[in-house]
Parts: structure tokens; sequence; C-alpha cells
């Protein structure tokens, strides 16, 4: 503010004195107002208390400045950062924007690529609807025109054993079936064999006239009776039902009491050759043969008796292996020992049907005839040939075949063509003897070969050995009452061959092959016949 002093004049002049305008807007009221007062225009005192209250409008109004500024500087900063805030959240939205287009935009293509895909599959699918309907026609036609595998393999069968078998072995099979024979343990049952063949019938058919039973065929004959060398009666029926129905236990117990006092019916019997069995094993021994039947799982007392087949005596220092025949009483039994074998003292026997050979003497070495029918007054060894018996033969390094009339091997060589043009004629007369099992009912066992081709399923896996299908408590003892005699007559401790089980034949050489017999002594008949299996009744064995 600038003051000016006005110069006086010389005459006596009041002195005004006045303030310049200001350049500061805010004061310029307080120098207004201060000019008034020199002016003398107005109070001070008001004026005063106008400056003042000026001055404090003037400080509210700049305190009011000063925040309004100090908020605009506050709104400017945060409106910089808002804007930087959203500079940068536009940045990242159109970031995120251009992903999702970009985004979008591959989904569209791959939904045109998909929609283009679909249609290309959909007219694939009808393709393949279309192929597919006509491979259903095709198959719908070879469904109707072709066979199953079952029906192919039925149709085109092969011819069976029993087709092409030989008529003689199934007409022996037939007889067999109607055979029954009768066997005689005491002096009441040798005087009922002394009767002639037509009192045997008569007797026979009389005793089955007189018996009654629900079950009884209609017809129930004798047609036959053979008596045989071992001093039993052989029965041939009208028919399997006949044989079927008197081998009821009952029924035979009937019949064999009403025919003699001292007979019993005899199990057919089924011999089996089993090679090198372990010395361990005791063939008189009943328990033995119970533990084989046990541990093969064979019905009880089904062997019905083993025995060696080489006498102890002729055995070989050291020799640990012997060779047994095995009496099997039922037919499928002995087939199904030789199909499969069967275990005897922890080894594996393969069992074979013993065969029928050629008769040769034990006391001339010819054949045909038994050494109790031998004209021959002397002996001939069946070694060297000299007229003396085998057994004190001193001349083991000679050989010589009464039957060749050659000294390049002995009488008992096995490779000696006249005991081999004898087993072929033996096996021509007798078909059966050539096969590898005992002719039954079952095709296979019909086969000529050593091992049938096929061997139907349920035999290789009977149902007797399924599951849930364990033999019962009532089917065991329904085995053990098949023991070996069924009738349970009692016959006596000894019968007419000796000190044998009762009802039991004697075990004087029944059944012994050629090639396992050693010759023994010809000083009394009985101890040369050999009751070979040969002489039993034609169809018996």
């Amino acid at each position: 503010m600038t003051v000016v002093n006005d110069v006086a004049a010389p005459a006596a002049v009041p002195v005004t004195y006045r303030i310049n305008t200001t350049s500061i807007a805010i004061l310029q009221p307080i120098v207004e107002a201060l000019n008034k007062i020199l002016d003398g225009e107005d109070l001070p005192e008001r004026i005063i208390n106008g400056v003042f209250k000026y001055i404090r409008e003037s400080e509210k109004t700049d305190k009011i400045s000063r925040d309004r500024l100090e908020i605009q500087e506050e709104v400017s900063s945060l409106r910089k950062g808002i804007r930087a805030d959203l500079s940068k959240f536009q940045d990242n939205l159109t970031v995120q924007l251009n992903g999702i287009t970009s985004t979008v935009n591959i989904t569209l293509e791959s939904s045109e690529k998909a929609l283009k895909v679909s249609k290309e599959i959909k007219g694939n699918t009808e393709d393949i609807i279309s192929k597919i309907g006509k491979v259903t026609n095709i198959a719908d036609k070879i469904t109707d025109t072709t066979q199953s595998y079952h029906d192919v393999l039925a149709a085109r069968q092969m011819p069976t054993h029993k087709a092409i078998a030989d008529p003689k072995i199934l007409g022996d099979m037939d007889c067999r079936a109607k055979q029954i024979l009768i066997d005689t343990y005491s002096d009441e049952g040798n005087a009922t064999l002394e009767k002639s063949l037509t009192e045997l019938i008569a007797k026979a058919n009389k005793v089955l006239d007189g018996m009654s039973d629900a079950s009884k065929p209609e017809k129930v004959k004798v047609k036959a009776v053979l008596k045989t060398k071992k001093n039993a009666v052989l029965l041939t029926l009208n028919s399997k039902e006949a044989v079927n129905w008197i081998r009821e236990i009952g029924n035979e117990m009937t019949f064999a009491d009403a025919f003699s006092k001292g007979v019993h019916i005899r199990e057919r019997e089924y011999i089996l050759v089993a090679p090198r069995i372990p010395l361990t094993f005791k063939p008189e021994n009943q328990t033995y043969l119970r533990e084989i039947e046990e541990a093969n799982s064979l019905p009880s007392h089904i062997i019905r008796k083993a025995r060696w087949i080489k006498p102890t005596g002729h055995r070989q220092e050291g020799q640990i292996h012997v060779h047994a025949l095995l009496s099997i009483t039922l037919v499928n039994i002995a087939n199904k020992l030789i199909k499969d074998s069967l275990g005897i003292c922890s080894s594996l026997i393969r069992p074979m049907k013993q065969k029928r050979e050629p008769i040769q003497c034990m006391k001339c070495r010819r054949w045909g005839h038994f050494a109790d029918k031998c004209p021959e007054s002397e002996d001939t060894c069946s070694t060297c040939g000299d007229k003396h018996h085998t057994s004190v033969c001193t001349n083991s390094s000679k050989r010589y075949c009464v039957s060749c009339g050659i000294n390049s091997h002995a009488s008992w060589d096995r490779s000696c063509p006249e005991f081999i043009r004898h087993c072929a004629v033996l096996d021509a007369s007798n078909p059966a003897n050539s096969m590898p099992f005992f002719p039954a009912e079952e095709d296979w066992t019909l086969a000529t070969a050593s091992r049938p081709s096929r061997i139907p399923l349920k035999e290789h896996f009977p149902a007797a050995y399924a599951v849930n299908s364990l033999p019962t408590l009532g089917s065991r003892k329904a085995q053990r009452r098949k023991g070996p005699n069924p009738n349970k007559i009692p016959l006596p401790d000894k019968n007419r061959y000796g000190t044998k089980e009762p009802g039991e034949l004697a075990n004087d050489g029944e059944g012994i092959p050629e090639w396992l017999r050693k010759p023994i002594e010809s000083g009394s008949k009985s101890g040369n016949t050999h009751g070979d299996v040969t002489q039993q009744p034609e169809g018996w064995i």
C-alpha cells in the first residue's frame, strides 16, 4: 500500500491522506475502507469492525479455497490413479477379450469341423447300417441254410467200431451176455454135475418156473447147458433180461439153493497182466487189494484176486519187479484200467488184457494138447531137445526147437515161427483175442488199435465224479454188499482144489501165458495140466 503525502499550500489547507489501490484483490476492500476513514466518510470503529469481519470472511473463504484446492488435488490424484487402474483394467480386459475372441473363433472353427465330421459320420453310419442290413440278411440266409457244429459232427460221425466189428465178436458178446456160470464147492454140487445135459436143462427150467417175482421177465428159459473141465455148469438163457434178473442178489440166492446144494453163481472174471509190480505188494493179502481199490477210486471187491505169474523160486537174484495177474469182476472196470492204468505201491502200472495162446504140451513140447493127454512116454527138454525134463537140463547152451526141428532157438522161444503161426491161427478163429480191450457195450472197446480214436466225454469225465455227486453212505454200503460171495451161502474152508479162499477156484496155473510159464515136473498128470484159459467154454472168457 502506498501512502501519498500532498505538499501543503502556502495557505493552511487541511492535509488529505489517500491509499492507492493494490494489486492484491483480497486487500482491495480493506484499502477502500481505509480510504473512507481517511476521507471521513464513515466511522473508524465501524469500518474497523467491517475490516476485521472482512478479514475473517476472507480467511474463511481462503481456507475453503485451500481445502477445495487440496480436495481438487486429491481428487485429481485419485482421478489419475483411477484412470491408471482403468487403463490397466482396460488393457487386461482387452487382452482377455482378445483371448476369448480367439477361443471363440477357434471353437467356431472346431464346431464347423465337428459339424462337417458329424455329417460325414452320419453319412458313413447310414452306409454301415445299410451294409449291416445286408450282412444280417446274409447271416439269416446262412443260419437257414447251414448246421451247427454239433449237427455237422452228428451228421458226419465217423463209423462206429460196432458197425465195422467182426460179426463173430458181436455174436460172442451177445452169447456171453446170456450166460451164467454155476460153480460147485461140495460133494452135493459134484453129484449134480453127474446128471446129463438134458436133465440139467429140465431142472434149471423147473427152478425158474417156480420162482415168482414182480420184476421177472415174461419168459425165462434155459436154452443150453455146457459142462466145463473145472466141474462147473455153464447155462445159456433165452435173453439178457433173464440173466440180469437172475443175477439180482435175492433171485441169485434162491436159484442157487433150489438148483443144488453146494453151488453158487460165479462172477465172470477178466484177467489183466500187470507188468513190473514192486515186490512190496502182497497179492495174497486182501488188505492190499482193498487199498488198491481205494487208491484208484474203484468199487469195493472189484479185484477178486491177484497172484504173481512167475513162482518165487524162479526169480532172479536181486529182482524187485514182477509181473502179476489181476482178476477183475466187471468188464467196464477192466477196460478202464487198460485205458487209464492204475497205481500200485506208488508205481503207475499199465495193465494189458491177457490173451489166449496156443496150447503147448509141457511134456513133448508139441501143440494142441496138454501133458495129461500126451501120447509120448518120455519128457522132451524144451531147451536142448534131449529126452529129459527141462528143469534137470545140464546143457543150457544148446538150443533145439521140437516144433521146427532146428537148433537155432529153443522150444519156448516166442520168436519161434511155429509159435507165431499157431498164434495167428488162434487169432483168426477168435478175433477178440487180438483186440486190446474186452469187447463190451461201449463202442470204443471194440477198437482194434491200442487206444480208441475217440472216447465219449461222459466216459472220460463220468457224472459220478462231478461236483456234489460224491458217493453217499447208502451207495458205499451197497458197494460193500458186493463181496466175493454175494449169495451169502456158507462155503467150506477148503474146496476140492486145496486150501484156497471159500468158493475160489484152484490156483493151478489157470490163465498163465506160456511165455511167462516155466516148465515144471511132469511126474503127475495134475501138475502138468495147467488149466489154460483156452480150455474155458467157447464164449465164456
